[in-house]
């Protein structure tokens, strides 16, 4: 009864601050529109080489942006509970309304290899196979973690074996699944030995090692020796710790193989909502080590955030108790917050997207149901209908970020110009009511700025 006492309490005590913190105050974001003109889009000529009979016919011309170079992104670790029926198949169709890259979670636990048969290596074959046709990137999530593993590995006894065993796990899942380039190495790696983590065999191996830095040299040097090709990411769930920031130092000063650095940001107490300037200096802080910067794992919900990490305990504390007992506890979406969800989104995605170090960002929650420690931290409700922050992030991807040119009475000899987005583009020709497809990716990298297409009569 005391606890139950306490948990409403602290309902009231939110509430109290409720009317303050739903409000979001606009964001001054000087200079971010300029800056997302100058490093997300670049002038590009066209130049189209046709049939001798075509070169001298007036052309009309319609080009669309249809994949972004940056990567914008939303977590499937809701997914596997949906896979396959109809509620997972609307699930995927929002996502391709917004999304072009994805989060798998393929934590030890699930990929367990002395499960037989273990369901989920259909899963993960089924979701490359979705994303191969729907031409989505796929993100692995981890390779290894001192969090959610089976309990044979929690309980291994024999380091000296259990070193063969990490090992192999982490080259089993980079062998296993090639069409995944993208990768966080190890989860956390400056969290092994904090207060809440529970001491286990990983814990106990990375001891053996001499510590977090010399464990954490070996297990990058030892997936770049499995395959250099691929984009390593040293993710933390606090970039704002100084410890991240040195174990990063320290990476690229022993020059490891890691393209990203990875920083989560899960918004759910009032503490840990980032400002204008604090988002902004974090990213400052980390620039000059000169590798992408990917925002892992982003969380801002529509329902009341707690005031800090201490009353978002007791309210965790209180759920697990209820689920334990077969309940549901979970925190309802609330209008006010919604506004301040879509609100708080289009400034913190407009600042990040300005800033030519970063290179992703993922949005951990796309529907409620389910949604991660019982908030409503989705962009969709439980329902799959969208909530305004969907709506906002799917303007600004999808209308204001994008890139479409129709020209009328074009002539081929002098080819074109215009100044784009960074991606994959679709076009057509249209010559005498006949269409001609065509399709380039445009970059940064792009030789002489020139895209050569070629139009011919017979094809």
């Amino acid at each position: 009864m005391k606890t139950f006492l306490k948990y409403i309490f602290l309902l009231l005590l939110v509430n109290t601050y409720s009317q303050q913190n739903s409000n979001h105050i606009p964001w001054k974001l000087e200079g971010a529109n300029e800056r997302i003109e100058k490093y997300r889009k670049g002038k590009v000529k066209i130049e189209f080489k046709t049939d001798k009979e075509l070169k001298d016919r007036q052309a009309t011309v319609n080009i669309q942006l249809t994949d972004h170079d940056f990567k914008f992104g939303v977590s499937f670790t809701q997914l596997r509970r949906f896979w396959g029926d109809d509620y997972g198949k609307t699930y995927l169709n929002r996502v391709k309304e917004v999304f072009n890259y994805a989060t798998i979670g393929m934590y030890w636990q699930l990929t367990d290899e002395r499960i037989k048969n273990n369901k989920m290596v259909k899963y993960y074959e089924e979701i490359i196979e979705w994303a191969d046709k729907n031409n989505f990137r796929l993100k692995g999530h981890p390779l290894m973690w001192h969090e959610a593993m089976p309990d044979w590995v929690r309980n291994f006894k024999n380091l000296d074996k259990l070193d063969g065993l990490i090992k192999n796990h982490m080259k089993r899942l980079i062998e296993t699944y090639p069409e995944i380039n993208d990768w966080d190495v190890y989860n956390e790696p400056i969290g092994p030995f904090k207060p809440h983590i529970p001491p286990s065999a990983i814990t106990e191996w990375i001891k053996m090692k001499g510590g977090i830095y010399p464990a954490m040299v070996e297990i990058y040097e030892f997936v770049d020796n499995v395959d250099p090709t691929k984009n390593y990411s040293n993710n933390h769930y606090h970039a704002k710790d100084p410890e991240f920031l040195k174990i990063n130092n320290f990476f690229v000063e022993k020059n490891l193989n890691f393209s990203s650095i990875g920083m989560q940001a899960h918004m759910q107490t009032n503490d840990n909502v980032m400002s204008e300037s604090q988002l902004w200096n974090q990213i400052k802080n980390y620039e000059g080590l000169w590798k992408k910067i990917q925002f892992t794992e982003i969380t801002v919900t529509s329902s009341e955030r707690f005031n800090n990490w201490k009353e978002h305990q007791a309210f965790l504390k209180k759920r697990d108790e209820v689920m334990s007992n077969g309940g549901v506890m979970n925190l309802p979406s609330l209008p006010e917050y919604e506004n301040f969800q879509a609100d708080y989104l289009k400034d913190f995605y407009t600042l990040v997207f300005s800033h030519p170090s970063v290179s992703s960002i993922t949005f951990w929650n796309l529907t409620d149901k389910n949604a991660w420690r019982g908030h409503a931290g989705g962009l969709l409700f439980d329902d799959l209908k969208p909530k305004k922050a969907f709506n906002e992030l799917k303007r600004l991807i999808k209308t204001t970020w994008t890139t479409k040119i129709f020209e009328s009475n074009l002539d081929l000899k002098k080819g074109m110009d215009f100044n784009g987005f960074y991606g994959k583009y679709e076009g057509e020709i249209i010559i005498e009511n006949i269409k001609y497809p065509f399709e380039f990716h445009h970059s940064p990298e792009q030789k002489d700025k020139v895209i050569v297409v070629n139009i011919n009569k017979n094809d």
